[in-house]
């Protein structure tokens, strides 16, 4: 019979008639982490805020007839929110368009969108002139326009828009005045090379 004494080892005797032997084991600990130990679940990560600075991810769908200028605008101005046009796909009919050099020409018919980009923001709450819609578009035998919208853009067929809504924007000034140079200097802890600064100006 084994006879456990305190160091954890377990001896048994055998021997043969008044001859006794004693036989000593020792049991050893495997080494390593537990079986099982590096497939537990780890907790999921939980968010329980939102930053109001954060890009949303928006489709816009826009049906026959949609003015689809006119109806970002007005997202815009409704939710106080500004838009970046990402991608855009389908079809619209008549497009007033500004050319590089300044022309403004008026396409009839029919266009498929090739390429759609721009950025809407809430009046007053930007530098002039930063709204805009840019647009190129497809027509047969591979014939192409494109400029900036200053008209309509009106959907012939329904049309999909990709945009990433964001708030709380942060304008550069660069080179910056003197008096904004000493106001927001210490941003980024640059010296008399660092010309770049921020201006929050949007509510």
């Amino acid at each position: 019979m084994p006879n456990k004494n305190c160091s954890g080892k377990d001896k048994y005797k055998r021997g043969d008639g008044n001859d006794h032997k004693e036989v000593t084991t020792v049991k050893r600990r495997s080494s390593g982490r537990p079986r099982g130990s590096k497939n537990k679940p780890k907790p999921p990560i939980i968010i329980t805020t939102e930053s109001p600075s954060a890009f949303k991810s928006t489709v816009f769908k826009f049906a026959t007839g949609v003015d689809i200028a006119q109806s970002l605008i007005s997202f815009c101005n409704t939710h106080q929110r500004g838009l970046c046009i990402l991608s855009a796909t389908g079809i619209v009919t008549d497009v007033t368009l500004r050319q590089a050099d300044g022309t403004i020409m008026v396409f009839r018919g029919q266009f498929a969108i090739i390429i759609m980009n721009g950025l809407f923001v809430p009046p007053g709450s930007s530098p002039s002139g930063l709204t805009n819609l840019t647009v190129f578009l497809g027509r047969g035998h591979g014939r192409m326009i494109g400029g900036k919208v200053v008209g309509p853009l009106v959907a012939s067929a329904p049309v999909m828009v990709m945009a990433a809504t964001f708030s709380n924007a942060i304008y550069v000034t660069n080179p910056l005045s003197n008096d904004e140079d000493r106001l927001f200097g210490s941003f980024g802890g640059g010296g008399d090379d660092d010309n770049a600064s921020f201006r929050s100006e949007v509510k």
